[in-house]
């Protein structure tokens, strides 16, 4: 980016820029939320995002957090148009060149598709043979292979090689029955219990390392005044924190993974165990929090902020449902119930229908073509009311973790 672009940059991003943490993380980590001061729906890139649009939310960002790297963000698709470099730290609100205007962000240093596992997300090469030792009839893998009995291979591997990726092999069709995985390698035995019993092989996509994850997040404070204390005993004892106000990380006040109760005097706080109020949160409205419920999330909570009231409670799931999809906006029109890998919706009667999503298990990747190709993103547990540029694209999707994301 030129020296003249990289002047561009307000008095306030300089300014927080330069507070920033020291220290640097393994990968790069860039989080837009919707809202200022980390408020609602919000999008974790860990690479080269040339079109925020393909994960619905172009021109949607109010607030960021660098958790790593340097990142430039630019007002247009394909980092075009005004453009900012930004370094660790934390921006709760941004000025008129970027508020509502990132269209594209990347690292700062990276090249186009060497970008480490964000280049290797969904991708993987694994080859299974018929014999031990390499021998025999032999099928190549790049995708996952829900059952091996269409390629008339089931039951017939007894060794592998193991290229690019991880691979998880099963002794049941839809990954199911006794599984193992595999890392890069090669296994010139697959041993008792999995050698001819195979049925089914599937890439291992770590959450850690999908290149976007989506998460509800949480409402933006109320205009009410608001005001909880922490205690870090039991029955309300011991030090306490008095807020008023967000808190990002309370480690900063000494009590980060450190209260054990909790009063909430006024208005309503969401409380989150990660920071920046990510990962697992609950909302608190006014009362007394000493119940073995209460103690044991607050004892791993990270930051507290006021909430302006309970978020909406999700649709109850169909039985086993762990995505529900919607045809309109705010959860209504059509709706199909999902439990497993879909790798084409067409089949379902739902392709490019999606407008909203209810995630009620687990972590979710949802892609723009058949086959878990295209422009794909991961949903973590959440409501989401609209999903932007996704909107009326998505063809296929399938659960990559039975937990929601961990920063």
């Amino acid at each position: 980016m030129s020296n003249s672009i990289s002047r561009r940059r307000s008095p306030v991003l300089v300014l927080l820029a330069a507070l920033a943490l020291a220290g640097a993380a393994q990968a790069a980590e860039l989080t837009l939320y919707e809202r200022p001061n980390f408020a609602g729906v919000q999008v974790t890139l860990r690479g080269w995002t040339s079109n925020v649009s393909r994960v619905g939310f172009n021109d949607r960002t109010s607030s960021l957090v660098i958790d790593s790297g340097r990142w430039e963000v630019c007002t247009d698709a394909d980092f075009k148009g005004s453009c900012v470099t930004l370094t660790r730290g934390e921006y709760p609100t941004l000025d008129r060149i970027l508020n509502d205007r990132i269209s594209s962000a990347r690292e700062v240093g990276s090249f186009g598709d060497q970008r480490g596992a964000y280049s290797d997300w969904g991708r993987g090469t694994i080859q299974l043979f018929g014999r031990s030792g390499f021998a025999g009839r032999s099928l190549v893998l790049e995708g996952d292979a829900a059952s091996l009995a269409r390629s008339d291979f089931d039951d017939r591997a007894s060794s592998i090689v193991v290229t690019r990726g991880t691979w998880e092999l099963c002794s049941q069709p839809e990954f199911r029955g006794d599984c193992r995985t595999y890392a890069p390698g090669r296994y010139s035995d697959l041993g008792y219990g999995m050698a001819r019993e195979v049925s089914s092989a599937r890439l291992v996509r770590p959450l850690r390392d999908a290149p976007v994850v989506i998460s509800a997040g949480q409402p933006a404070p109320g205009d009410g005044p608001a005001r909880a204390v922490l205690f870090r005993e039991r029955g309300l004892r011991g030090p306490s924190l008095a807020v008023a106000g967000p808190v990002n990380d309370l480690a900063r006040s000494n009590f980060g993974d450190a209260a054990a109760s909790m009063i909430v005097e006024s208005g309503t706080w969401v409380v989150c165990r990660d920071t920046y109020f990510r990962g697992e949160c609950m909302t608190f409205g006014p009362g007394r929090y000493d119940d073995t419920l209460a103690h044991n999330f607050l004892t791993k909570v990270s930051s507290i902020r006021p909430g302006g009231g309970a978020p909406p409670p999700p649709a109850t799931p169909p039985h086993s449902a762990g995505i529900e999809l919607f045809s309109d906006a705010d959860f209504r029109g059509d709706r199909v119930a999902v439990d497993g890998p879909v790798a084409d919706l067409t089949r379902a009667n739902f392709n490019d229908r999606a407008e909203s999503v209810i995630v009620h298990i687990g972590t979710w990747e949802v892609c723009t073509e058949a086959g878990f190709g295209g422009s794909c993103a991961a949903f973590a547990p959440g409501s989401y009311s609209r999903i932007g540029g996704l909107g009326h694209h998505v063809s296929s999707l399938r659960r990559i973790s039975n937990h929601g994301p961990k920063p």
